[in-house]
């Protein structure tokens, strides 16, 4: 029980291949991505925007991310109680609406901004696994976001929590959405520290063994993350596993 629940409080719930051993794995032929879920918070997005462009990735220019943003987080208690996991405590999501500065300069930077919804939504409560509401969730943030960063070719989606139901399936296909998974890095799951997160993500590539790329998940907006991304993804290039671009057309 308490795996599924560390699982469930990271976004997701980790995808493992028993098939495969960390020994039989070329650590050196590991690639992996790096995308960040519930910005954008300006005092810890930019935090990880500095420290982007100093990693360097196997082209050697400053690696590019993927950014799944929220639209408009809610501020109040009873507001995220509507929205939220009824296990989630924390507060402090980000916000294109209340932060587009932040939001432009990652626009501005190169990397590559993706739908998180515009609330957060759990689409487990009963009032927002609806058609209407899960619309709702994905026009909105369209709205939002076009107000800020123009009309965007980039259709990527990720549910929040990774929960996908048949409503969010069908309208993210009916948009014209890829959604798109990936591994959690272990950031989000409270009292997670930096040496527990380097050797979560250090496992999971030494395990990788499928024929694209792992696609890690922190939240920029996380203490452990904004503070010590370099040094998390430093230790995983010691290793020898080899950081590339943020390419959805690659996952």
């Amino acid at each position: 029980m308490i795996p599924i629940i560390a699982s469930l409080l990271s976004g997701c719930m980790t995808q493992f291949d028993a098939s495969e051993t960390p020994e039989q794995i070329s650590t050196v032929s590991t690639e992996f991505m790096l995308s960040f879920d519930d910005g954008p918070l300006p005092y810890a997005t930019g935090r990880v925007l500095d420290m982007l462009a100093t990693l360097r990735a196997t082209d050697g220019a400053p690696v590019k991310a993927g950014f799944f943003l929220l639209a408009d987080a809610p501020d109040d208690f009873w507001p995220r109680r509507f929205y939220y996991a009824p296990y989630e405590l924390w507060t402090g999501k980000g916000s294109i609406a209340k932060y587009p500065e932040i939001t432009l300069r990652i626009q501005q930077s190169g990397h590559i901004i993706g739908n998180h919804t515009t609330h957060h939504a759990w689409f487990l409560w009963p009032w927002l696994d609806t058609p209407e509401a899960v619309l709702a969730e994905f026009s909105e943030w369209e709205t939002i976001s076009q107000r800020v960063l123009g009309v965007s070719n980039s259709r990527l989606f990720r549910p929040p929590y990774f929960m996908l139901n048949k409503n969010v399936r069908e309208t993210a296909e009916r948009l014209g959405y890829k959604i798109v998974m990936g591994e959690p890095a272990g950031d989000a799951i409270p009292g997670m520290t930096v040496n527990e997160i380097m050797e979560k993500t250090e496992s999971l590539l030494a395990a990788w063994s499928k024929p694209y790329p792992c696609l890690l998940i922190f939240h920029d907006i996380r203490p452990a993350t904004y503070e010590h991304l370099a040094e998390i993804i430093g230790n995983l290039q010691q290793q020898g596993f080899r950081l590339v671009h943020f390419d959805p057309e690659r996952l």
